[in-house]
C-alpha cells in the first residue's frame, strides 16, 4: 500500500467564504487576502475536508465540460499555487487512492474556463493589527485579565 497525499484548508489560520462564484481567502498568519473566481472557488469549498489531487481532479472533471488534460493541469497548478501561498497543507496517509466520495448531483456541467488565484497584499499590515489575533482558548473577545 502506498502514500496518497491529502490537502485541507489550513484551518483556523486560513479562513474564506464564497460569494457568488468567487472565493475570498484570507491568510490570518500574513494578512494577505486572496480571490478565487469560479472554477476555482468550487474546488475551494471542497478542500474545506481532506481531499487527495485525484479526488479533486475527477470532481472537476465531473463538474465541467473541456479539454480532460487542460482540466488535470489547471487542478495541479492551483494546488501546487495553494500549498505555496501557505492556503493549503498537504499530508501524507497510507492507504489506496480514493475519490473522497465527493458527490455532484443536479449540478449541470458547465464549460471549463480556468481562473486564477488573485492575491492582495495591501492591506495585510491592517489585518495583522487586528485584536481578533489575540484569540484565546476561550475566543474572542474574551474578560479582561484581572490584575494583582
Amino acid at each position: 500500500m502506498g502514500q496518497v497525499t491529502f490537502y485541507q484548508i489550513r484551518t483556523p489560520s486560513v479562513i474564506g467564504e464564497v460569494v457568488d462564484g468567487e472565493a475570498i481567502i484570507v491568510n490570518l498568519d500574513t494578512g494577505v487576502y486572496y480571490s478565487l473566481r469560479e472554477p476555482g472557488a468550487t474546488l475551494w469549498q471542497r478542500l474545506e475536508r481532506p481531499i487527495s489531487l485525484h479526488a479533486l481532479t475527477a470532481c472537476a472533471l465531473a463538474l465541467y465540460v473541456g479539454d480532460a488534460e487542460e482540466i488535470t493541469a489547471w487542478v495541479r497548478t492551483l494546488v501546487d499555487e495553494l500549498v505555496r501561498e501557505g492556503l493549503l497543507h498537504a499530508f501524507q496517509v497510507a492507504g489506496p487512492e480514493a475519490t473522497n466520495g465527493f458527490s455532484t448531483p443536479g449540478e449541470a456541467k458547465t464549460t471549463f474556463v480556468a481562473s486564477a488565484l488573485d492575491k492582495y497584499t495591501d492591506m495585510a499590515d491592517l489585518l495583522l493589527l487586528d485584536p481578533i489575533h489575540e484569540v484565546g482558548e476561550r475566543g474572542w473577545p474574551g474578560p479582561a485579565a484581572l490584575s494583582d
